[in-house]
């Protein structure tokens, strides 16, 4: 996953599907994403904070809550080849699962930031109190492994809050959509920043306690990154250091 990854993934949901095509996505450019979200009259959240290096290498660190379940962890995503995880005590593939979730929720919050201000962040100062209906055409995001579609008509509500120049930019969103044939209300709450200096994941960075495993390998691999059988990808190799893994074949 080369090149700025947040703006990768949320750039296939953008184009004319949430906001005047002459919007353009760059004004909600973002390298570091907090998103609670959470949804009316029903129990959970998903807390996600995605963060992105110069390089595209990104850190998302995911807390779930849902139905008497509590899911944590670290996800790191170095070179568009290799997966770290840290946490996720539960059943195997969860992390796949919960960065599906932090993904799609970071997305969608981009996209309706944009369809409420396409002009990017608020000047600083109070809070700017925002409204956007939208009546005909629908949000399709996604993954690499899944997608996610709310149809029209859909409206987004809230405010948005730069406190000072440089900042970032808080917000808090309700979204609401149809589906099948009832409304449902999206929370969001967090902050979205473009930061300078970005994340930094330095090539030092020892391994010790994370789980390596190559994208696009089974969610379900074992700490060897690897599924015995025909077809299993290669394990990763022995390293020690995230430089190591950088320069690994």
């Amino acid at each position: 996953m080369k090149g700025l990854l947040l703006q990768a993934l949320i750039a296939a949901a953008l184009p004319a599907e949430a906001h005047p095509a002459e919007a353009p996505a760059v004004a909600w450019a973002a390298n570091n994403i907090r998103v609670s979200q959470s949804e009316t009259g029903r129990a959970g959240s998903t807390n996600t904070h995605f963060e992105v290096a110069a390089d595209g290498d990104a850190r998302i660190v995911i807390e779930q809550r849902e139905e008497g379940t509590h899911i944590a962890g670290t996800i790191l995503l170095i070179g568009g080849s290799w997966m770290l995880t840290q946490g996720f005590n539960s059943k195997p593939g969860k992390e796949i699962e919960a960065l599906d979730a932090g993904a799609l929720s970071s997305q969608l919050v981009i996209v309706l930031l944009t369809a409420a201000l396409p002009g990017g962040p608020p000047a600083p100062g109070p809070p700017q109190h925002v409204r956007f209906a939208e009546k005909a055409k629908a949000i399709r995001i996604a993954t690499a492994s899944t997608s996610a579609e709310y149809h029209a008509p859909w409206t987004v509500t809230g405010s948005i809050t730069v406190p000072e120049a440089g900042a970032p930019a808080s917000y808090q969103l309700s979204f609401t959509y149809p589906d099948e044939g009832a409304a449902r209300t999206l929370d969001f709450a967090g902050s979205v920043a473009n930061e300078k200096p970005p994340l930094d994941l330095p090539d030092s960075m020892k391994l010790a306690g994370w789980k390596v495993s190559r994208l696009g390998a089974t969610p379900e691999s074992s700490p060897s990154g690897t599924q015995p059988g025909a077809g299993a990808p290669r394990a990763p190799p022995k390293v020690a250091t995230l430089g190591e893994l950088r320069q690994a074949p």
